[in-house]
């Protein structure tokens, strides 16, 4: 999952300057717990949507899920531009 939110160095340290080391650490730990809280409360949707329509789930299933998912991940980003966007 490191290669994707620092695509230029694919989440290797390039430089020896130790805070550099330091800032780059920190922003792939804040990126990398970001995705895994967003795959977290995503999938909770995903399967309580599932139960209300009357699906059921083993735990051993559920234990089987990975929240690592990260192919839906952009890493250059998607803007939009809204024009009529009023900022209050």
């Amino acid at each position: 999952m490191c290669t994707v939110p620092f695509i230029g160095s694919q989440g290797a340290f390039t430089s020896g300057d130790p805070v550099d080391i330091a800032n780059k650490a920190s922003l792939l730990s804040l990126v990398s717990n970001t995705i895994l809280y967003w795959n977290t409360i995503k999938i909770t949707k995903i399967l309580n949507t599932l139960q209300q329509q009357g699906h059921s789930f083993q735990k051993e299933t559920l234990a089987r899920i990975s929240l690592l998912p990260y192919k839906h991940v952009l890493p250059n980003g998607t803007y939009f531009a809204n024009d009529n966007f009023q900022q209050s």
